[in-house]
């Protein structure tokens, strides 16, 4: 029986069927894997043209072969050869050699055979993908393609007559050459379908109007990078995936445009990938820019698929794994002032402080120093933990290797996985609200196969985060600044809920944002594949653009329901946004995750005994009991307070205590903000050599008291106002103390590991 071995092209397809693009065989041939069957306009041409009686013959049709032997015997030679449909397919089966009387006879064999092994709906599926139609074209879908620029199944009734004529002579005549005779044969063809009644006459006449194509073009590549993987994945396969085609090509487009913008700042390369939320279905990949001058500057890398320094864009995750496991509530202050860890001293982007920022403003702001201190609570390898079970497998070193740093891009990411984490995130949202329960299975890649399944999937996993978790961490992710492009847009009815995210790499090198709907995430990043920063490379200005663009073209008016049912109401300190205590002045109802309960209590209020001016403090020791007055006061450690009172002008500093009596040692004074106790220094050179000095800080309740300096016991200096002091130590341990004017004395111990004697 026939059979088709010859290596087949690769074609990848959008969720309808649209082809997103193709690769040639590796005979260099355009040869579509088989189609699913065969256009109805097609095969009424084809039939009309070729085999009238296909449906009535067994494989072989004994007039037909009569009269061609008729012809060949008058012409002396062969001219004609009366071969069915059937025969031609066991023709092209055999590879398509010179006509011949024995192997004329071989073919009518293995056309009857073919027919009894074989339907006819079969056999002109293997003859529509086999027809030679000109040059390196094989089958009726890759000629339809670069004849018509479209699908088989969307040719007119002229483009399917001139098909059907192409295979009976490809190589004399086709739509490069010849065109005087491909026209008439094509005429002739349409006027038999006329008469057979087949086509109307108004049809005809249009028909026989309408233009040859011209010759053949490129086949459509609307995701070049997508056909590519598959080409490497699923090579001489056609692909159905879940691209929805106009999307894609709207997606490329901004991609495309928005670089054209980039590229004056040397940025050469963008990504852009789209998910259902509900499916995880990819909607839209656009790998890299497609103009030709990127081309040269790393255009065919999948970005998509490329690891990337994660910046600052797993904040979020940090966030609602500390919701999910009560340390924090939505809005507890967390210090944000200048914070040393050995090698590593984590710096706000604006390099500011604010003292303290609830932690809903730290992740919308995305403040560096709140978040490397947040880790530290919850524990590298927790959230180490967190990443790997929401999604992400590039995290392959244990916590140690990345240490604090992994929540500032000390790890890398793809944007495959970042899109498909927070679709994951929203549909357990969105699960949980409509049926109340958590399904393990909601937590998988995109999928980007149309026909793929999930099957064998556990549902009794550990679910790394909870609905009520994921609902108050978009809600912060809401309160994002959006770019200058999208001022105002809370003004419009139209706009419903999205929790969006950027991210910047050290180096300016990476610039991410994701964002997500009810409906959809859409994920971006831009840079240099090379990996080459660039000032202003960040994920505000460069891929958060790109994200709302299409955010806009998606229309999104939805909004995402609250799982009130598995969260609780508490009384939550207003300041401080920790669990309000006895000495808080004003508390507000706050919905938290349940384990939040266990959360601690207000540390930052206190009972504050004043004298009746209320001008100083004082105590029993002091005062009789009639002479004092007691006031619930709000209080931050100095380093908290020192940068905090400049951002809140309402804070109200504690007053000093009264002349003569001592302060409380319970509330300190003052506190050491660099160096912190164990830290080790290094000192590097200046540009002449010499070491540099360590700037050492102290924060003060009263700045205006002066402050004493002592080195490992010897007076070094003192300051007012402004407590910062240069000091110049050597290698080898030290001890640092401050004494203000009051006698109040701290001390620090830390050690320089390099420094010229």
């Amino acid at each position: 029986m026939p059979r088709f071995r010859n290596p087949l092209s690769t074609v990848v397809e959008a969720a309808d069927g649209t082809l997103l693009g193709a690769r040639v065989a590796d005979d260099g041939q355009w040869r579509f894997p088989p189609p699913d069957s065969v256009p109805y306009k097609f095969t009424k041409a084809l039939l009309a043209f070729e085999d009238n009686y296909f449906y009535y013959h067994p494989g072989v049709n004994p007039v037909s072969l009569l009269r061609a032997l008729k012809l060949n015997i008058k012409a002396g030679r062969v001219i004609s050869g009366g071969s069915t449909v059937t025969m031609q397919v066991a023709r092209l089966a055999g590879g398509n050699p010179d006509r011949t009387y024995p192997r004329k006879l071989l073919e009518i064999l293995s056309a009857l055979k073919l027919e009894l092994l074989k339907s006819k709906k079969e056999i002109l599926k293997m003859y529509a993908a086999n027809a030679p139609f000109g040059g390196s074209t094989v089958g009726i879908e890759a000629a339809s393609w670069r004849y018509f620029g479209t699908s088989c199944y969307n040719l007119s009734w002229a483009g399917a007559a001139t098909l059907a004529v192409l295979p009976n002579s490809p190589s004399l005549v086709h739509p490069g050459k010849n065109r005087l005779q491909l026209k008439k044969k094509r005429d002739d063809l349409l006027k038999k379908l006329f008469e057979k009644g087949i086509i109307d006459s108004l049809t005809f006449s249009l028909s026989v109007e309408e233009p040859l194509p011209e010759e053949p073009s490129p086949l459509p590549d609307r995701s070049p990078h997508l056909t590519a993987r598959l080409f490497s994945e699923n090579h001489g396969q056609r692909t159905k995936t879940s691209i929805d085609p106009v999307l894609q090509e709207k997606v490329q487009e901004i991609i495309n445009s928005r670089q054209r913008i980039l590229q004056n700042n040397r940025i050469f390369n963008s990504a852009c990938i789209v998910v259902r939320v509900n499916t995880g279905e990819v909607l839209a990949y656009a790998g890299n820019c497609t103009l030709p001058e990127t081309k040269e500057h790393s255009g065919d890398v999948d970005i998509i698929r490329s690891p990337r320094s994660s910046g600052s864009i797993l904040k979020p995750l940090l966030y609602a794994g500390m919701q999910q496991s009560g340390l924090i509530l939505p809005n507890t202050l967390i210090p944000d002032i200048p914070t040393f860890f050995t090698g590593f001293a984590p710096k706000n982007f604006d390099m500011s402080y604010s003292g303290a920022v609830p932690a809903s403003e730290a992740l919308a702001q995305s403040l560096n120093v709140p978040a490397v201190r947040m880790l530290r609570n919850f524990r590298e390898e927790n959230f180490l933990d967190l990443l790997r079970l929401a999604g992400f497998t590039t995290f392959t070193k244990p916590a140690g290797y990345y240490g604090l740093s992994m929540i500032l891009g000390g790890g890398e990411i793809t944007l495959w996985e970042l899109a498909g984490v927070y679709a994951s995130l929203s549909r357990v949202l969105m699960r949980y609200c409509s049926e109340g329960r958590y399904s393990y299975s909601d937590y998988h890649p995109p999928v980007l196969v149309k026909t793929e399944t999930r099957t064998n999937i556990p549902d009794d996993g550990i679910i790394p985060l909870s609905a009520s978790s994921i609902w108050l961490t978009y809600k912060a992710l809401e309160k994002v600044n959006r770019p200058e492009t999208e001022t105002g847009w809370q003004y419009l009815g139209s706009s419903g809920d999205l929790a969006w995210k950027t991210g910047t790499s050290y180096g300016y090198r990476d610039a991410w944002a994701v964002g997500t709907t009810p409906s959809y995430v859409i994920a971006v990043w831009a840079g240099n594949a090379t990996g080459e920063g660039r000032p202003g490379l960040t994920g505000t200005e460069a891929a958060a653009p790109i994200l709302f663009e299409v955010c806009s073209f998606l229309k999104n008016s939805e909004t995402f329901p609250a799982p009130y049912n598995e969260m609780t109401v508490a009384k939550v300190c207003r300041e401080s946004g920790y669990r309000a205590g006895p000495d808080c002045r004003d508390t507000v109802d706050e919905w938290i995750c349940t384990p939040g309960l266990k959360s601690e209590v207000c540390p930052y209020h206190k009972i504050v005994h004043l004298d009746k001016s209320k001008k100083y403090r004082t105590s029993t020791d002091c005062a009789g009991i009639s002479e004092i007055v007691t006031e619930k006061w709000f209080v931050l450690p100095p380093s908290m307070e020192y940068y905090y009172r400049f951002r809140h002008p309402e804070y109200r500093t504690l007053p000093p205590f009264a002349p003569g009596c001592p302060a409380n040692e319970e509330d300190p004074q003052m506190e050491m903000i660099y160096p912190v106790p164990g830290i080790k220094i290094f000192i590097p050179r200046d540009q002449e050599g010499k070491p540099t000095r360590v700037v050492a800080e102290i924060a003060h309740r009263q700045p205006s008291r002066t402050i004493y300096w002592h080195l490992d016991e010897k007076f070094t200096g003192q300051t007012k106002y402004l407590h910062k002091i240069e000091l110049l130590a050597p290698a080898g341990d030290h001890i640092l103390r401050a004494v203000d004017q009051d006698g109040l004395t701290i001390s620090c111990r830390f050690t320089v590991l390099n420094s010229l004697k």
